[in-house]
């Protein structure tokens, strides 16, 4: 067998905006879309809240909203890191309502911005002594109230980049919230893309939404469709017994991760009680692919290091 070179299709797209959030060099990439699979009292509600201890110390998230039945009973884990105004009950339109919120929180950056440059402006012409104001920038300054005590314009959160939130949905499997007509699947598969902006800014050009469920089951009747199954890019498992939930899992990670690695990790990280694997889809190290209990690595030889981190 030969081959050939042709001098066609050789010029590189332009590089684009990834959409991630900034986040700790072990951490996996945010927003991710986060499945967390376990029996009751198997841990997930455990392990979610030390997810978002991590993320709450780097700073990854604005604001965490929650879709729960059962938010006070789970105060213990998610109190400290969920507003109780953050929180929803699971019905068909409770997602409809956490995007509602994103998009206010994006169209108040875009508003900030906006204001920082008008202040930006309106400072440079006071240093100036002989400045002409047009009496269409006056009234915008002045409507902005500028003049007198008028202050730079401070944006909300921690960090001036566009907002950064998190969505949990927990005890939610048969509820109206996960019903096709919900719109989980489609925020679920689109969950970078949330929430456009005008113009891209911090390597973002949406603010996003990153999602993490929490589910007794991987598949059943009613519960979490394929689509989005396949859209997962951080899946956590905990010991199932159940063999044909887990041959369901085998089968739609085939064509993902190595049936036999995949094996070997999970018989691993589950030996113990409340032991969980987790699976990054997209790892930011090659050899990061499977984890026993978030934090620790499952090296296998196949999975070689590509990155220049040593």
């Amino acid at each position: 067998m030969k081959t050939k070179k042709l001098d066609v299709y050789k010029v590189p797209p332009k590089e684009g905006v990834d959409n991630q959030y900034p986040t700790s060099a072990d951490c996996w990439k945010q927003p991710a879309l986060h499945l967390l699979v376990g029996q009751r009292t198997a841990g997930k509600s455990y392990l979610a809240s030390k997810i978002l201890a991590q993320c709450q110390k780097d700073s990854t998230f604005d604001v965490v909203y929650m879709i729960t039945p059962s938010f006070n009973s789970n105060q213990a884990y998610f109190g400290s890191y969920v507003k109780v105004g953050n929180v929803y009950e699971p019905t068909g339109d409770s997602i409809a309502h956490v995007i509602a919120r994103v998009e206010k929180d994006r169209d108040e950056w875009e508003r900030f911005l906006e204001e920082k440059k008008t202040y930006e402006r309106f400072e440079k012409l006071m240093n100036r002594s002989d400045a002409l104001i047009d009496d269409h920038t006056l009234l915008e300054f002045h409507e902005m109230g500028l003049f007198g005590d008028g202050q730079r314009p401070n944006w909300k959160y921690e960090k001036e980049t566009p907002p950064k939130s998190c969505l949990i949905l927990d005890d939610c499997l048969s509820s109206p919230a996960i019903l096709q007509s919900s719109g989980l699947t489609k925020v679920a598969t689109l969950n970078r893309h949330i929430a456009p902006l005008k113009v891209a800014h911090s390597g973002r050009s949406a603010c996003g939404l990153a999602i993490m469920i929490l589910s007794q089951t991987y598949k059943m009747t009613g519960g979490l469709g394929r689509c989005l199954r396949e859209n997962v890019s951080v899946l956590t498992l905990f010991k199932n017994r159940q063999e044909k939930q887990l041959d369901a899992i085998k089968e739609e990670l085939a064509n993902v991760v190595p049936t036999e690695l995949f094996e070997k990790a999970y018989e691993h990280a589950t030996a113990e009680k409340y032991g969980s694997l987790t699976i990054d889809f997209a790892p930011k190290c090659s050899s990061q692919v499977f984890r026993k209990n978030l934090n620790e690595v499952i090296l296998f030889d196949q999975l070689k290091c590509e990155c220049s981190k040593k």
